[in-house]
């Protein structure tokens, strides 16, 4: 048993191959506080100005041109001239609907007012005066 005591005791950690150090990035580099110097002309130089880099956008050639694009504007222009013309429609529809209701109203309390005085008057009569 003592001899095979290292081999039960196990290991902590896994031995593994250690990974090869990555490049360092411009920015690390540049604010990583190394002693590492760039060349001014190299950072701010006019090589460099004015020059897009390749990999930032690209243009994509596809089926759409000018003429596919007015097409589609005016597709969306048709849609707001149909939604413009149903909102005005419902807002007609609901003045009509408005007046419909202040007319009602007006109905309701001159019917309420003549119910009033038809009470008022038969109030005091009993059902065999009349």
């Amino acid at each position: 048993m003592c001899d095979n005591i290292q081999d039960m005791l196990g290991d902590l950690f896994t031995p593994i191959e250690t990974p090869e150090a990555q490049n360092r990035g411009f920015l690390k580099g540049l604010f990583g506080g190394s002693g590492q110097t760039f060349d001014r002309e190299e950072l701010f130089g006019e090589a460099t100005a004015g020059k897009a880099s390749r990999s930032l956008a690209q243009h994509i050639p596809g089926p759409g041109s000018i003429e596919g694009v007015k097409g589609a504007a005016g597709g969306v222009m048709g849609e707001l001239t149909r939604a413009r013309i149903a909102l005005d429609e419902r807002g007609q529809r609901l003045g009509e609907l408005e007046e419909k209701t202040a007319g009602m109203m007006t109905s309701a309390e001159a019917f309420s007012k003549h119910a009033h005085e038809l009470m008022l008057k038969y109030k005091d009569k009993k059902w065999y005066q009349f």
